[in-house]
């Protein structure tokens, strides 16, 4: 994956980002609401969405919010979301190399830890995490409007 590139996502690969989240999910973005919510998200300076090009096709995407820590040293950390790949890149190192792009760019803020979620289902995903020196934790969240899930 020599040509593998990992950018900041522009506005004009929205779509073609989107829709790897969106067919890994069976989900359909509001896209026409993302449009008009892009500038206010993208001028947060906490909040990068990046993705893996291969040969300009974007095969991977990743959100990233830096939160700013309260207590002890009061040093950030990144939570990670929307993490996916293209099912025809999977098992191609696409998933590794935006994780190893993140961890580089928590180091580089002086992050404590990154954190993220797999679903309780998605072993795939949980043992993909642990093998790259992700510790399973435990978590919890509580959806607002559950009959939207």
């Amino acid at each position: 994956m020599d040509n593998l590139i990992i950018e900041k996502l522009e506005k004009k690969d929205l779509k073609e980002a989107v829709s790897i989240y969106d067919t890994n999910h069976n989900l359909k973005t509001n896209f026409q609401k993302l449009l008009s919510e892009y500038d206010k998200i993208y001028q947060n300076p906490d909040y990068h969405n990046i993705v893996a090009k291969l040969d300009g096709k974007i095969v991977g995407m990743a959100t990233i919010v830096i939160n700013h820590d309260i207590v002890e040293e009061l040093h950030p950390f990144l939570t990670v979301w929307n993490l996916g790949v293209h099912k025809d890149y999977r098992r191609q190192k696409v998933g590794t190399h935006l994780l190893d792009y993140i961890y580089n760019y928590a180091k580089s803020l002086g992050c404590d830890f990154i954190a993220l979620i797999a679903e309780k289902d998605n072993i795939s995903a949980q043992k993909f995490y642990e093998s790259l020196g992700y510790q399973k934790e435990i978590g919890f969240i509580k959806l607002i409007d559950k009959e939207k899930w």
